[in-house]
């Protein structure tokens, strides 16, 4: 049992009313009335109220000792118990607390922000936008147009352009590079121009990056990244681009990439690049322009090149809805300079490649696969194309 400071001996304190050496009657501590202590000439000890100062008494006719300090009280063991009990609740009521407010703060930072890629998704990065002569390229991430962009520029948005998810193949996956090159990319401003969109599946975690790795002339590009029919991200710049990650929590995920000039009334010519990582490379190009000579080939289909993984069959699929017209398609080995030409089809007075154009392959090798209206100019056809290779 703890000691308490109103019980049991102390030093000041003797028990059985032993004397000191000068035989004097015995000495305890005791609490007195308030103020010093005074003289008792019955001899008994006083007890003092006033709990700063303990009075000595050394009985009849002797003059009280001046007073000491009191010896500090602890408090009992009951009473430590409960003061502990107290602070003990004290934290856990403080501990709640806190806890409350920072999932306040939390859900205040995360509200109406949506996810920038799904359940799974991680925040894209900006890779670069490199400064133009409207000045310095600016990040603008959030943009809550979820579905990408219709076939006309000033038009609403809808769901249209979304990418269909690539049937499972077997094997792992590795990185598909391809480049579209001389792509012409309309301005914002035009009434009649189309928001070029790239559609392509990753399977499970890895980098992906678009990327615009040139353009002329140079002028503000617009580039913006979407996964999994989340939010958009943008970047704006000579040559915006961005270097991210797939999500690793999905077998696969779904990328739109779209680029528009911002500048009024300016167009240019770029070359846009993708890597992601995939079991079977498919890419497809939606809202691309395919008008008829005398324009240049900017302006009268694609080209695309890319690197094989392996040997198999590159393949592509073409429409361009409302025309009608003569297409002409060629695949050229470009690994060493000059290409090779691998093969060529003609589609006369058509509305599409169909069936698919497919041709082997070899593994390792670079290959650029274009695809031209060949017929007189009809106004903009809306070109949408899938190109896949091993």
């Amino acid at each position: 049992m703890e000691d308490s400071p109103n019980e049991g001996p102390s030093a000041d304190s003797p028990v059985g009313g032993d004397s000191d050496s000068a035989g004097s009657t015995s000495r305890r501590a005791t609490r007195g009335a308030p103020g010093r202590g005074a003289r008792n000439p019955g001899g008994p000890t006083e007890r003092r109220a006033d709990p700063q100062w303990w009075a000595v008494d050394a009985g009849a006719g002797t003059q009280a000792a001046d007073p000491v300090p009191n010896p500090r009280v602890r408090p009992s063991g009951a009473a430590t118990g409960r003061w502990r009990n107290i602070a003990l609740g004290l934290g856990l009521v403080l501990a709640i607390l806190l806890g409350a407010t920072g999932q306040l703060v939390y859900s205040a930072l995360n509200r109406g922000s949506g996810s920038a890629y799904g359940s799974a998704s991680p925040p894209v990065s900006v890779a670069s936008a490199s400064p133009t002569p409207a000045g310095s390229a600016t990040a603008t991430p959030g943009i809550t147009a979820t579905p990408a962009p219709t076939s006309s520029v000033g038009a609403t948005p809808t769901a249209t352009d979304t990418s269909t998810p690539a049937p499972p193949v077997s094997g792992a996956a590795s990185p598909a590079t391809i480049t579209f090159r001389d792509l012409m990319i309309d301005s914002a401003a035009d009434s009649g121009g189309t928001v070029r969109t790239f559609a392509f599946t990753t399977d499970g975690p890895g980098s992906v990056s678009a990327q615009v790795v040139g353009a002329a002339p140079l002028t503000n590009l617009k580039l913006c990244l979407q996964v999994n029919g989340g939010q958009q991200s943008c970047v704006t710049g000579a040559t915006p681009g961005f270097f991210t990650r797939a999500p690793s929590a999905a077998d696969q995920s779904q990328w739109i990439v779209t680029i528009v000039a911002t500048d009024a009334g300016a167009t240019s010519v770029a070359d846009v690049a993708f890597t992601w990582g995939t079991k079977a490379p498919a890419i497809t190009l939606s809202h691309g322009r395919f008008q008829g000579t005398p324009n240049p080939d900017s302006v009268r289909g694609f080209t695309a090149t890319f690197k094989t993984r392996a040997a198999g069959p590159a393949g592509v699929v073409a429409a361009w809805p409302p025309a009608v017209t003569n297409a002409e398609l060629t695949l050229t080995d470009v690994t060493a300079t000059p290409g090779s030409a691998v093969g060529q089809a003609t589609y006369p007075a058509s509305g599409a490649i169909s069936p698919a154009y497919s041709k082997a392959v070899a593994a390792g090798r670079t290959y650029q696969i274009q695809v031209l209206n060949s017929g007189p100019d009809n106004g903009r056809p809306d070109l949408t194309t899938t190109i896949t290779f091993p």
